[in-house]
């Protein structure tokens, strides 16, 4: 089970336009079914890094509904927004994930 930090729970609200409440749902989504730092190349990846270097507290990162998430361990951290150069990579990475997923 994924804890929210205050923080974490403003910025959910803040920055994915969803209420207080269904910040632990979407948190949840989030950790289960978003991009994790090994699927990532390129710049995608680079900015990651970079994120990760900034906040070392975080040890998971994920993409996911065009956010980024930053847990650290299983509580979530804080959530930005992805720019927008990488939308197209991100979703270049969820259709290889389907193709994977539907090819098995």
């Amino acid at each position: 089970m994924i804890n929210v930090s205050d923080h974490g729970r403003k910025r959910i609200k803040q920055r994915c336009g969803l209420p207080k409440k269904a910040a632990q749902r979407f948190a949840e989504k989030a950790f289960k079914n978003g991009i994790t730092y090994s699927e990532c190349a390129g710049g995608l990846k680079r900015y990651l890094s970079f994120l990760w270097e900034y906040n070392h507290t975080a040890n998971n990162i994920r993409v996911y509904a065009n956010k980024v998430f930053i847990f650290a361990d299983e509580t979530i951290v804080t959530v930005l927004n992805l720019p927008k150069r990488y939308y197209e990579t991100v979703k270049k990475i969820k259709e290889a994930r389907y193709v994977i997923k539907n090819d098995s």
